[in-house]
């Protein structure tokens, strides 16, 4: 099975058209690529496909970045979008995993490529956990074969072997369907079809970045943004609900920092993860941009301040591709489904 853009992809690569767009300009405005783990996912009992990255990749990534566009930050927001030229581009993060300061960050600083990384502040509190990493985890310390039906889908689930990816892909879609108030019982009920129990907080602990750390990378021109603070599904939330998550994560990010953040990034970040109440929401505390994640890029011209796109990169994206996103944008940053293939 071979991908399509992936076939064209090289085309554009080894014939050296990407590298004559590069130099006369095939596009205007804003990408933003985004990421989240950096390493190498193979041992690990987590969500697997989160990782974007290898080291190695990443540094290969960065290296090309920093020597053929301009990378900018939250800071430069006001000047970029109001730009009607010029190729901008910004490199992101969202959740605040250790990797990205014991992997990425050496790596961004080494290259002086600045990047933004969005802050989900109960996971750096040890107050919330990540419920997809939770979910991977009861599937893959799981000792059935399988998951029999129950009030969350009728039909017996049985595990693909040896990764169990699908389902847990498939329950992770199942948790982001769900209303806000019951997820809870969604993960409980998981817990004892797998046998596994919950996740000891201790585990999932384990994952973040220090609030020490998050100080150094500011200190060191990186930007900072929020998150949430345990990474729900805002256009699900009642109003209480979603006032806390956006109020209390920016009061804390402030709070250790001890200056303003303006930005923000939607937890799943998909064109329903988010509504006019959370742009409301967003804007009440001073938030002036906001991103999401379902593809795209910023042209010059017209723009949402609270529906900024951004690309997601994935262990699947070869260096060829990697530049043929930053080449054709206007082809190449929409959502990518590593299932399309031509047969």
């Amino acid at each position: 099975m071979v991908n399509k853009r992936e076939v064209l992809a090289n085309v554009l690569d080894k014939t050296g058209c990407n590298r004559i767009l590069q130099r006369v300009g095939g596009w205007n405005g804003l990408l933003v690529l985004n990421y989240h783990r950096i390493g190498q996912p193979e041992d690990s009992l987590f969500d697997r496909p989160l990782w974007s990255a290898t080291v190695e990749a990443f540094e290969e990534q960065i290296r090309y970045l920093s020597l053929n566009f301009d990378i900018v930050t939250i800071s430069d927001m006001s000047h970029v979008l109001k730009s009607k030229s010029g190729r901008h581009l910004m490199v992101t993060f969202d959740d605040g995993y250790l990797d990205n300061y014991e992997f990425a960050y050496p790596i961004l600083k080494s290259h002086g490529c600045p990047a933004t990384f969005f802050l989900t502040s109960g996971f750096l509190d040890r107050t919330a956990t990540a419920w997809w990493d939770e979910i991977a985890w009861m599937v893959c310390s799981s000792k059935k074969s399988k998951i029999e039906a129950d009030a969350w889908h009728d039909y017996v689930l049985t595990f693909d072997e040896p990764d169990r990816n699908l389902v847990i892909h498939h329950l992770i879609s199942v948790y982001k369907s769900l209303p806000a108030d019951q997820t809870e019982d969604f993960l409980n009920g998981l817990a004892d079809s797998t046998g596994s129990g919950r996740c000891p907080t201790e585990i999932l602990g384990n994952e973040w970045m220090s609030w020490d750390m998050v100080r150094e990378m500011d200190g060191a021109g990186m930007s900072i943004g929020g998150h949430t603070v345990s990474h729900p599904i805002l256009s699900t939330l009642d109003a209480e609900t979603l006032e806390f998550e956006i109020g209390h994560c920016k009061q804390r990010i402030e709070q250790e920092l001890g200056s303003p953040i303006s930005a923000f990034s939607y937890p799943v970040g998909s064109r329903t993860a988010f509504n006019d109440e959370t742009k409301a929401c967003l804007k009440r505390h001073g938030i002036q941009h906001a991103f999401s994640y379902y593809g795209g890029f910023q042209s010059s011209g017209e723009t949402d301040l609270f529906d900024l796109p951004r690309v997601a990169i994935e262990t699947d994206v070869s260096m060829s591709r990697f530049r043929t996103v930053t080449a054709l944008p206007q082809w190449y940053s929409q959502k990518y489904q590593s299932s399309e293939a031509i047969l």
